[in-house]
């Protein structure tokens, strides 16, 4: 094992990996302390009330950061590693494990955030109490909840990691392919939803039956909202095997592409 490690350079990846990772997510906190510190002077300059928004792990940020990265580190930094001749098993596992870390370090850092905003209306609110309400008991209150949903929110940060990883693989494989396919199908969506408008108003020019055609539009609605139920209703499990799939899918991808 110690030579494997030795020859693949697992660690060396992993360390060029970490401090790449890390850079790009400490310039991710400050600017959300940034924006935390910019919302609550805003009511000093406004003299509007400040709202709290609880002591949580920002998913949403994790959501963007995971998509950003990973596409960073499955093309750029991948492609410098694979110059040095390192092995495919080694990018592609130091690659995900520095991922799925750092991920996670951010969703801790941004509940480390919350909490640190949360412990400055305190003494704001001893100045401003109309302005900042902040208690003892609020506090309490919007720890335990968040501290409730980080496991959770950790489950989701490694799924979309993985998911987000795999993209970002496939997009430096098949750049033209994936970048069609990602706006193509969104767009494809909206063109099937459109078309039961878009042959009612045909049918009315053409004088045609419009009850045939407010028919075939009120199908095409009750597909499109039995799909969406489906979705609403299995989306989690949907997610997870999305995202357990991604990661040997990841490597099979990464795998084939040509050396750089």
């Amino acid at each position: 094992m110690a030579e494997w490690l030795w020859a693949s350079r697992l660690r060396g990846v992993i360390r060029y990996q970490y401090k790449n990772i890390t850079r790009l997510l400490f310039w991710a906190l400050l600017i959300v302390l940034a924006d935390q510190i910019l919302t609550l002077l805003v009511p000093f300059i406004s003299h509007a009330s400040y709202s709290f928004d609880g002591i949580r792990g920002n998913f949403e940020i994790v959501f963007f950061a995971a998509f950003v990265i990973g596409i960073i580190t499955a093309g750029r930094a991948s492609r410098f590693l694979l110059r040095l001749g390192t092995s495919r098993v080694s990018v592609w596992l130091g690659s995900v494990l520095g991922l799925l870390i750092g991920m996670i370090g951010l969703l801790l850092g941004t509940f480390l955030l919350n909490m640190l905003i949360a412990a400055l209306l305190f003494p704001l609110s001893s100045l401003a109490p109309d302005t900042y309400g902040m208690s003892a008991s609020l506090f309490s209150v919007s720890f335990n909840h968040g501290l409730n949903d980080l496991p959770e929110l950790m489950l989701y940060t490694l799924e979309w990691t993985s998911i987000f990883y795999l993209y970002g693989c496939v997009l430096r494989r098949f750049r033209a392919l994936t970048i069609s396919l990602s706006i193509g199908i969104p767009l494809m969506f909206v063109i099937m939803m459109l078309i039961p408008t878009v042959r009612d108003a045909l049918s009315v020019v053409r004088g045609e039956s419009q009850g045939q055609m407010m028919l075939l539009g009120l199908q095409w609605l009750q597909w499109l909202q039995d799909f969406l139920r489906f979705i609403d209703e299995h989306w989690d499990t949907i997610q997870m095997t999305a995202g357990i799939a991604g990661l040997p899918l990841s490597y099979l991808v990464m795998r084939g592409t040509k050396q750089p």
